[in-house]
């Protein structure tokens, strides 16, 4: 069987457009793909430095509202000392 050369170029053409076309979406996907990727990473980044800023923000508050806890602590310690007079009333012995 002979193939004529029109129809045997025009396969030839017809195949190297194919062939062009494939690359050329293989090149479009790695690239979209490499921008997507890099997107994610750098999502990834911001959300770990907001976690990291939560992270220090709760820390400091903890450290704060501990203080505080402890001062409120002292003080009801401070003001702790009470009596009871002969009528039942009770009174504070204020410290000095």
């Amino acid at each position: 069987m002979t193939i004529s050369e029109p129809i045997l170029a025009s396969l030839i053409g017809v195949a190297a457009v194919v062939l062009v076309a494939l690359v050329s979406a293989w090149g479009h996907i790695n690239s979209r793909l490499g921008k997507v990727e890099k997107g994610q990473d750098a999502l990834a980044a911001e959300i770990r430095a907001s976690r990291d800023r939560s992270d220090i923000q709760q820390a400091a508050a903890e450290e704060r509202a501990l203080a505080r806890h402890n001062e409120l602590l002292a003080e009801v310690r401070l003001w702790r000392t009470h009596g009871h007079d002969a009528d039942g009333n009770i009174y504070f012995r204020v410290p000095e």
